[in-house]
């Protein structure tokens, strides 16, 4: 989908109120937009499921989403949160499923580009497991609490 100036804009400004990016400069945030596209989801829709393999990440830009781990509802997720981080770095399996609750608008951004991205601007990759590793200590209390 192709971006106008004033799209590309606030897709940056909402990238950078993203916890996972807020750290990146313009011209990161940038590059991110232009290796991922715009994706719409009905209400409804499943946009990951548990188990299988992940493609990529999502950041919502409007809408909102459940997450559920097991079938139940663990959480719901809102304009400027994101998902399948850990799918973009590793490839591995979702650990979660997530569901349209609304119509869902997010900037989507598969491995393979981002891996293109991390090519160019290896900085990213750092800020990115920084924020990945401080999500995944809230997770792991939430569980053990």
């Amino acid at each position: 989908m192709a971006r106008s100036k004033g799209s590309a804009k606030q897709s940056v400004e909402m990238l950078r109120s993203v916890p996972l990016f807020n750290n990146l400069s313009d011209r990161q945030l940038r590059s991110i937009i232009g290796q991922s596209k715009e994706v719409s989801f009905p209400a409804g829709r499943e946009i990951c499921k548990q188990g299988d393999t992940g493609v990529g990440m999502h950041v919502v830009l409007e809408g909102q989403t459940k997450v559920q781990i097991n079938g139940r509802t663990r959480k719901k997720l809102g304009p400027g949160a994101f998902f399948g981080e850990i799918a973009l770095l590793d490839g591995g399996p979702r650990t979660a499923s997530v569901i349209a609750e609304t119509d869902v608008h997010t900037i989507s951004i598969p491995h393979w580009n981002f891996r293109t991205l991390l090519k160019e601007q290896p900085s990213i990759a750092l800020t990115m497991l920084e924020e990945t590793c401080k999500r995944l200590r809230e997770e792991s209390t939430w569980l053990q609490g």
